[in-house]
């Protein structure tokens, strides 16, 4: 079957009559261009132009497949070229771990798409178990996430450092300085659900003590966590700084020092390794990267 090249450089042809100049135009050997005719005209069992000394003229045949072929090339042409002119255009599928979605995210969001008008991204929020499975069975493109975690089929990228602190609305709490985290096993505690990354580092954090630790209640929003904190002295819990900050600003909540101990962890981009970046994911990815760098 001929190709989209041959017609291109059948109708170059056809315009400059000189296989010098369709050469130059398509920066090809004079021999590549004839020969690249030839195919086209053995494909087609049908002789196209006329060999005239150092010309090519086209005879009936090459007039016909002129007038049908030549609006469908340019249209195809102009196709490509909006297509590559609009590399950006399209969907991009992020999901994010509840802290980066609601406490990160929508100042990344903002800033990026206040800086390029047009584009579409599509925003989930999950716990950082459920972040990565979305990211390796390709259901979202990028994803972000707190915490360590191995997988070989995941390709990390840090961002920044934050960190957890212990709150409570007990200001009785912090009066006594730092205390030893055995010292708040038996206070009740209100964590994160199964699979998120903040429960995780906290309870990683004091492990072994994790068995022992008072898990009052569990929630999957932050949010409703503080809701609770500020009803009740005798609530308490471990939360990202980020989460947190006005609250403890305000005197609203009062952070407890534990001694010895520091609940860092990393927020992350993650992709799958495999995953081929289109233009808008790479920009996107670069566009964070850099704002972190």
């Amino acid at each position: 079957m001929y190709s989209f090249k041959q017609l291109e450089l059948f109708i170059s042809l056809a315009r400059t009559e000189r296989v010098v100049e369709t050469a130059k135009e398509y920066e090809m050997s004079q021999s590549a261009v004839s020969m690249s005719i030839r195919e086209l005209e053995k494909e087609l069992s049908e002789q196209l132009f006329d060999r005239i000394g150092k010309k090519l003229i086209l005879n009936d045949r090459g007039h016909l497949l002129l007038e049908r072929c030549e609006s469908h090339i340019e249209g195809l042409k102009e196709i490509y070229a909006n297509f590559n002119a609009s590399q950006l255009m399209g969907e991009l599928r992020i999901t994010a771990s509840v802290t980066i979605a609601d406490y990160l995210m929508p100042y990344l969001l903002n800033d990026y798409l206040g800086a390029y008008e047009g584009l579409s991204i599509k925003l989930k929020s999950a716990n950082t178990f459920d972040v990565i499975k979305q990211v390796k069975s390709g259901e979202c493109d990028l994803g972000f996430v707190e915490g360590d975690f191995l997988d070989g089929a995941i390709e990390c990228n840090v961002l920044m450092q934050d960190e957890l602190v212990v709150v409570s609305r007990d200001a009785e709490l912090q009066k006594k300085g730092a205390l030893f985290i055995d010292q708040l096993l038996q206070k009740k505690w209100i964590l994160r659900e199964e699979g998120s990354g903040t429960r995780s580092v906290f309870l990683n954090a004091i492990a072994p003590l994790d068995k022992e630790i008072n898990i009052f209640m569990e929630f999957e929003n932050i949010e409703a966590i503080k809701n609770f904190l500020l009803s009740d002295d005798a609530y308490v819990s471990a939360l990202p700084r980020i989460c947190v900050a006005n609250e403890l600003k305000e005197g609203k909540l009062f952070e407890v020092k534990v001694k010895n101990m520091a609940f860092e962890r990393d927020f992350i981009l993650i992709k799958r390794k495999d995953r081929a970046e289109s233009a808008l994911m790479k920009h996107f990815k670069d566009f964070v990267m850099q704002r972190f760098a």
